[in-house]
């Protein structure tokens, strides 16, 4: 029977050597000349440089790369070539406020959204999207196969929150004397956006189910939350017992779990359970930001978090506004303190709600975060070469594992930006604006963006 089953084995494996040789399959090569490129990780540009692709990689990078027969050629006319955005923490498929999408829609309303959710990301220059809580498995599946125009998602699956965590969405009228009334959900919760679990067993369960699903990382809600009505900001969410079970099963996996999580005592105890990303963490204080970085974390915050227009946000309840408006100015150097004591920062729009109302936060989190950290280079940063190193982190679980993201460079994958004008100085360019409830309502592309390319492929070219 073994001698049988090898024998067929062989079989088979000459077949397909035979076959692939006979198809004599071709590499295919762009050429992109006459760049200034922000690599993503350097300060400078590399002025009057080239870029050679290899299909969907980057097979060399400098002034005289030379293009092989029959390969295209771009001339980018002295623009900005840069890696392709990279949101490190965002909800695609909490497509419409919390109220419209908890009573009023199901699966399909938000799944046709997050197909306009994901093109839009990807036309404003986002190749990559680290989504922090959601049934996003499908539209990656969607992306991945060509049916749906996106960046490439990293899913998390539902987040996994305590009972009154920020991951509880029920009203005070519904059900829940008793938890183990199984009709005791929430909205978020039939449709695998968010899951409540209490204890070690119920935990595990939540986050292997994720794993099962194709998650890339762990969501876990360990503090309170400003969008959400019953859970204060202040509290700390999760025993130590419960996060340390779900760190495990994460790593057992070989990946990660990220924290939604705001103040000192819930960040440590999430460092003494294992947790490498940090989302929001606005209200820490420095000897907490030291150990995040001896310990390798990675901080996540939209920064509009703590911005002065918050107030105008219609998803922030309103008896929360006084809290917040106090925490912001009492944190407002947060941003140069997390810099100081180099700890790695992503960028992070935490896209949700209404299309016209994330968008324009997320244009406007490009541009308020330069104000927050004093430098277009440390954003740019953030948005490529050390969001590419969070992305990674998922080990095994990575769904793209053929290169690097973030970065220009030999073996990267040809995720690009060409730009009219340059983003170090002016961070206009890549869509950075002051204006966020003032914006025209509609969407419209960012005229800046000469040329969006991801994993090889051209979804944007307006140079003549």
């Amino acid at each position: 029977m073994k001698r049988t089953i090898r024998s067929l084995a062989v079989a088979i494996g000459a077949f397909c050597t035979t076959a692939l040789s006979a198809e004599e399959v071709k590499s295919s090569y762009t050429l992109i000349k006459n760049v200034n490129i922000f690599d993503g990780k350097s300060e400078a540009l590399a002025k009057g440089s080239s870029v050679l692709i290899e299909n969907n990689l980057i097979k060399s990078v400098g002034k005289d790369v030379k293009a092989p027969e029959g390969a295209t050629v771009i001339d980018g006319q002295g623009g900005t070539l840069m890696p392709g955005l990279i949101d490190g923490h965002a909800h695609v498929m909490i497509n419409a406020n919390f109220d419209e999408v908890e009573k009023n829609m199901d699966i399909v309303d938000i799944s046709i959204r997050s197909g306009r959710v994901a093109e839009r990301f990807l036309m404003d220059g986002f190749t990559a999207v680290r989504d922090m809580g959601g049934p996003a498995f499908g539209l990656q599946r969607s992306i991945d196969q060509g049916f749906v125009k996106g960046p490439r998602i990293y899913p998390s699956g539902g987040f996994i929150s305590q009972t009154s965590g920020h991951g509880d969405f029920r009203d005070r009228a519904d059900a829940g004397f008793s938890i183990k009334d199984a009709g005791d959900l929430s909205n978020f919760e039939r449709m695998g956006i968010g899951n409540v679990a209490n204890g070690v067993p119920e935990v595990l369960a939540a986050t292997r189910l994720n794993l099962r699903n194709g998650a890339s990382q762990i969501k876990v809600m360990a503090g309170g939350g400003g969008s959400s009505r019953f859970d204060p900001i202040d509290t700390t969410q999760f025993s130590l017992s419960e996060l340390k079970a779900i760190v495990e099963a994460t790593k057992d996996w070989g990946t990660y779990v990220g924290a939604h999580v705001f103040n000192d005592r819930s960040v440590n105890r999430l460092l003494d359970a294992g947790v490498k990303s940090f989302e929001h963490a606005f209200f820490i204080n420095e000897e907490t930001m030291q150990r995040i970085a001896k310990e390798g974390g990675f901080v996540v915050p939209q920064m509009w978090g703590i911005s002065p227009d918050l107030a105008r946000n219609p998803l922030m309840p309103s008896n929360k506004l006084p809290m917040i408006k106090e925490l912001a100015q009492q944190y407002k150097d947060v941003g140069r303190q997390l810099v100081k004591h180099k700890v790695k920062v992503v960028f992070a729009s935490d896209y949700v709600g209404a299309f016209a109302d994330a968008e324009r936060a997320r244009r406007y989190e490009i541009w308020w975060r330069t104000q927050c950290f004093d430098s277009n280079y440390e954003v740019l940063k953030q948005m490529t070469s050390t969001a590419g190193e969070l992305l990674a982190l998922s080990g095994p679980r990575n769904p793209y594992q053929a290169g690097k993201q973030g970065v220009i460079e030999e073996g990267a994958y040809a995720d690009l930006l060409l730009v009219d004008g340059n983003p170090l100085e002016d961070i206009t360019v890549i869509g950075g604006t002051d204006k966020w409830f003032d914006a025209p309502e509609e969407y419209k592309p960012i005229e800046t963006l000469n040329l969006i390319m991801k994993d090889g492929v051209i979804y944007k070219n307006t140079l003549k």
